[in-house]
């Protein structure tokens, strides 16, 4: 989970901040027809029509009767729409929900928090829930002794549900459990904070850091795979099923 932290650092991305952008760009000489936008996106110019349809990319400049510009807002979007759809396999509402948050001009805070909702998955409603409340609590408790701010925010309730769901196959995570993954990831967490950076625009930042969702998820599911197949591994070479050189790593070169 990403801590709203990474949030705050990013200050604020208004919508009147694009606009200037694009003025700026258009009078620069930085508009491209939809053939370019086409080459820097890697997105079909049919895909592109779709998407500029059902209203998730925004609709180019006429420059006349018959042709549309299009600048770098437009390529940082087609970017965010192509992975929320690539790599999250998200819907037309889904993504028309982040954009519109995007375009209606809301704080950066705000839109990274939407990304962690969008990521985490938590069901709708969960905030609520009574039968979360223990969960919820636990929750609390860890922010509490960690000094952790994010409430109320989507990785909370994201780990409110998380918890939720461990237990319903025999893994009840108390605090103490909670304040060891904490010891391990808050140090990491600072440093993908640093790494993310705060320059660019809204969908420059909401793509960053749902790439950065992803790819965390990927690395702590693997490593957290690979120790539960070395627990396991060991202690079938405790009980002598299992030869003990079972499995080792390469030799250094």
């Amino acid at each position: 989970m990403v801590p709203l932290l990474e949030a705050r650092v990013f200050g604020r991305c208004s919508h009147r901040g694009e606009q200037e952008g694009l003025a700026l760009s258009n009078t620069a000489g930085g508009s491209m027809k939809l053939s370019e936008l086409v080459d820097r996106s890697g997105v079909s110019s049919s895909t592109l029509k779709h998407w500029i349809r059902v209203g998730i990319l925004p609709s180019g400049r006429l420059r006349n009767k018959t042709t549309a510009v299009y600048d770098e807002r437009h390529v940082d979007r087609a970017l965010l729409i192509l992975l929320m759809r690539d790599e999250y396999r998200a819907s037309v509402e889904q993504i028309r929900a982040l954009t519109s948050l995007i375009d209606g001009g809301t704080s950066t805070l705000e839109v990274m928090n939407a990304c962690q909702a969008f990521a985490l998955g938590t069901p709708p409603g969960s905030a609520a829930d009574p039968a979360l409340a223990p969960y919820r609590e636990r929750t609390y408790e860890l922010m509490r002794r960690r000094d952790w701010r994010g409430y109320p925010g989507a990785a909370e309730q994201g780990l409110v549900h998380a918890l939720s769901t461990a237990s319903k196959v025999g893994l009840d995570y108390d605090v103490d459990d909670l304040m060891a993954y904490a010891d391990a990831l808050e140090p990491l967490a600072a440093h993908n904070v640093t790494a993310l950076g705060p320059t660019g625009s809204a969908d420059q930042i909401a793509r960053r850091m749902l790439t950065a969702i992803n790819a965390r998820a990927r690395q702590l599911v693997a490593v957290s795979s690979l120790a539960h197949a070395a627990v396991s591994i060991r202690a079938a070479i405790a009980r002598g099923d299992a030869p003990e050189d079972l499995a080792k790593p390469p030799a250094r070169d």
